[in-house]
């Protein structure tokens, strides 16, 4: 695995944290004011509703997580456009435009539900279950590391 590839994949937990707290805070805009005080959060559970195997899918689910979250900031900014558009005509078109990039949007958000079961209106985390940590070497350094790992194995096999 590649330097880069790593980094990508830091990249993709910290973009869906940033797409976790972007949708927490569009859902706090848009949501009722808060309860009173003295009414108690209600616990909330994780539960998984997708596994990204290798790290292409990972790269994939991040790439759709990307276009999704563009499309949602541009039907934000045409909407916002819209409402301070004043030409009747000009308004008309933005209009148009945005009714097609929400159909395109809600197209889209179902189809991550479907695939991944995500969607634009719900928070989530990732956990890492599993990470496989790499290093360059030169071919006399992996050979020696095998050997060695190899070694080891044989070791813990006569222990048993």
């Amino acid at each position: 695995m590649k330097k880069s590839t790593l980094g990508i994949l830091g990249l993709s937990a910290s973009l869906l944290v940033g797409v976790a707290f972007a949708a927490q805070s569009d859902a706090a805009k848009k949501a009722a004011p808060a309860p009173a005080p003295a009414a108690a959060p209600k616990q909330q559970k994780l539960i998984r509703v997708s596994t990204l195997n290798t790290v292409e899918a990972n790269q994939e689910f991040q790439a759709n997580v990307q276009v999704m979250q563009t499309q949602k900031q541009a039907a934000i900014d045409m909407n916002a456009a819209l409402e301070k558009e004043t030409n009747a005509t000009k308004k008309k078109e933005l209009k148009t435009k945005l009714d097609e990039l929400m159909v395109k949007l809600n197209e889209n958000n179902q189809k991550m539900a479907k695939a991944y079961g995500f969607s634009l209106d719900r928070n989530y985390t990732i956990v890492v279950e599993k990470a496989h940590v790499y290093m360059f070497v030169s071919d006399e350094e992996a050979a020696k590391f095998e050997k060695e790992q190899a070694d080891a194995a044989a070791a813990a096999a006569k222990k048993k």
